[in-house]
């Protein structure tokens, strides 16, 4: 069809070649909850999966660190103590360390 075309004088643009992407992103989470009193520590999947009473106090601190301008937060990881300026700060440490920030 196209030679036939283009012998009548008409131009034929080339066939365009389409690329699509597909970018798909996995998150993983992971929450460690320490009991005060035994010290044993529970880690769960998600923030879903946490007991309704201890997700609540997470949500609370969540908020009140948020409000707070001067609020430090204290991480405990893998046997480290590290303070933050902010829940974003903490968030930025581990999703670019590849890790799913863990609350301990």
């Amino acid at each position: 069809m196209q030679r036939i075309l283009r012998s009548l004088g008409f131009r034929v643009p080339a066939p365009r070649t389409v690329v699509k992407t597909r970018t798909t992103e996995i998150r993983t989470e992971r929450v460690e909850v320490q009991d005060p009193q035994t010290g044993q520590v529970r880690v769960y999947g998600s923030l879903d999966e946490v007991p309704a009473d201890i997700r609540a106090k997470i949500a609370q601190a969540r908020s009140t660190a948020q409000q707070s301008a001067h609020t430090k937060i204290t991480v405990k990881a893998s046997g480290s103590t590290r303070t933050y300026d902010s829940v974003v700060a903490v968030a930025t440490v581990f999703d670019s360390s590849g890790r799913s920030g863990g609350l301990r």
